[in-house]
């Protein structure tokens, strides 16, 4: 059975978080963010208070992802567990409990180096969730805001934090080929959506790949595309859709703090309980053709690779 979790939110450091109150704004069409006291901003999806958080700081990379549990006892659950596998736990204080808005929040840190938020209560927004460029939302609720692929370069240990002490299950693993570079990935589930989590094993710096919004209107892909080309937003894939059980139709781009953002809309749900782990080789049914900026920075990262020596840690999971 599923842990009940779901992905509540995300935290971003940037070096210049103006251009992301300008993306928030002009490619995501969302409404005006909120002030938090510790400088941060908050921008809606739903109607909770915030799900993307940006604060100003030098990484432009993933700072923190929050994983809302669906009341105390399972917090406390997950709490023990945490620490009975060896993992350090803290609670946070007032300040950053009222800066991201939630009642109850603990920190830890998974072994990729990602700080993991694990909350209850997180406060709802003050008016009903609205956006032009959305007109019927965001699918969020029970399934929370999307999904966050992580970079990892150890598979092994990263899977075993979230799957082995989260208790989140394995929906499918990826084995494939991409030009000269292998590519090994995991996807995980929580709830019933196909994955909330995913880890891949990439040449990248970053600790993030990308993170998704499922808009619940097919159309409004083809308009945030072309909106996307408008704005002049640089592209790493082109529209498609990935193979079933996912099925999500969608594009990529980049994100002012240069991992990709991905925004998709028929992503089918799973029946965690008794879910069989698939296997697959292929991340796209059709399209998703990859743009050369893309292609520069995957070869980029396999170069940076081979020059720094590190060995490939990870190993196709059975």
């Amino acid at each position: 059975m599923p842990p009940d979790l779901r992905l509540g939110y995300l935290v971003f450091d940037a070096r210049r978080p103006a251009r992301w109150a300008s993306f928030c704004q002009h490619m995501l069409g969302l409404p005006a963010p909120v002030d938090n006291a510790d400088g941060s901003r908050g921008w809606r999806l739903d109607e909770a208070a915030q799900r993307l958080i940006v604060q100003e700081g030098p990484a432009d990379d993933l700072a923190a992802l929050g994983l809302e549990c669906a009341d105390e006892a399972v917090l406390e659950r997950l709490l023990a567990r945490l620490r009975q596998g060896g993992v350090a736990v803290e609670a946070a204080d007032a300040a950053l409990r009222g800066a991201r808005r939630v009642q109850r929040l603990h920190r830890c840190t998974d072994p990729a180096g990602n700080t993991v938020e694990l909350f209850t209560g997180l406060a709802p927004a003050a008016q009903p969730f609205a956006s032009e460029a959305f007109p019927e939302g965001f699918r969020t609720g029970e399934l929370g805001l999307g999904h966050a692929v992580l970079v990892s370069h150890d598979l092994a240990a990263t899977e075993a934090f979230y799957a082995g002490l989260l208790g989140f299950g394995v929906t499918e693993r990826l084995a494939t080929r991409v030009g000269p570079i292998d590519i090994r990935g995991v996807f995980l589930h929580c709830n019933r959506r196909h994955h909330s989590i995913a880890l891949f094993d990439m040449p990248l710096s970053k600790r993030i790949h990308h993170f998704m919004l499922q808009a619940r209107r097919f159309s409004d892909i083809g308009i945030a595309f072309e909106r996307a080309q408008r704005h002049k937003v640089p592209l790493s894939l082109e529209l498609g859709q990935h193979p079933d059980p996912d099925g999500t139709f969608s594009f990529y781009g980049a994100t002012p703090s240069g991992f990709d953002f991905e925004i998709g809309a028929g992503t089918q749900t799973i029946d965690p309980d008794g879910w069989q782990t698939q296997h697959t080789g292929v991340t796209s049914a059709w399209g998703h053709k990859p743009k050369l900026r893309l292609q520069l920075k995957m070869a980029a990262g396999l170069i940076a690779r081979k020059v720094s020596g590190a060995p490939r840690r990870a190993k196709e999971l059975a």
